[in-house]
């Protein structure tokens, strides 16, 4: 006679780590996968690389400045070089006058100012998606899961947007009684967005990668 081991519940399957069982995630409800990737995903690691891209993008366009290959205004490199660089996001600087209540906002906007424009508005793009590729070959080396990727590009946007928030009251220019910033609203809308897709993107690229390296 022939005795039947008893089944194990969603919860003792969800406690045991993927890949020492051989248990297929993909076979837990639906509700059992989110509760399973909002405690297990490492969001604090994800955030990280979003402040991370962020600090080494300006970084990087910071060197490229110092090394004279870009012709700004004369005036503060560090600040200038923040300007263009949310200016690479599509957001442009506003500019508030005191003097003049009520008046139309001044705007600055570098790229037309430098060569190869194109080059600037895809470096953000390079920089978000091999941030997060990184990532995810570091901290997320499962098998392909879009609940990974989608997990990642929500932390890296949410960490890449966090920062640049932050970085819109660093990067303040004033000239004589008009104060520059990079506009917040856009910052919001097109940092995200970058974060969101690029952090996506990159997670693919990065479990495209651990896949083929199983292969080989």
């Amino acid at each position: 006679m022939t005795v039947k081991e008893p089944r194990a519940t969603e919860e003792e399957r969800v406690a045991v780590p993927v890949g020492e069982t051989g248990v297929d995630r993909e076979e837990l409800p639906l509700d059992v996968r989110v509760e399973f990737w909002l405690e297990t995903f490492p969001w604090f690691p994800a955030f990280s690389a979003g402040f991370g891209a962020f600090v080494l993008g300006y970084l990087g366009l910071f060197a490229v400045a110092v090394v004279g290959s870009l012709s700004l205004p004369e005036g503060s490199l560090p600040i200038r070089v923040g300007f263009l660089f949310y200016n690479a996001h599509n957001v442009v600087v506003t500019g508030v006058t005191t003097a003049l209540p009520g008046s139309i906002p001044l705007t600055i906007d570098y790229l037309p100012q430098v060569e190869h424009t194109l080059l600037f508005r895809l470096y953000p793009v390079v920089v978000i998606t091999v941030a997060s590729a990184l990532f995810t070959v570091v901290r997320v080396p499962v098998r392909r899961s879009m609940g990974a990727t989608l997990a990642t590009g929500m932390a890296v946007g949410t960490g890449y947007v966090l920062i640049a928030l932050a970085g819109t009251f660093a990067f303040s220019l004033q000239v004589e009684n008009v104060l520059y910033q990079p506009s917040r609203a856009a910052t919001v809308l097109y940092l995200l967005s970058y974060g969101l897709l690029c952090g996506v993107g990159g997670s693919l690229c990065g479990q495209a990668a651990v896949s083929a390296a199983r292969r080989r």
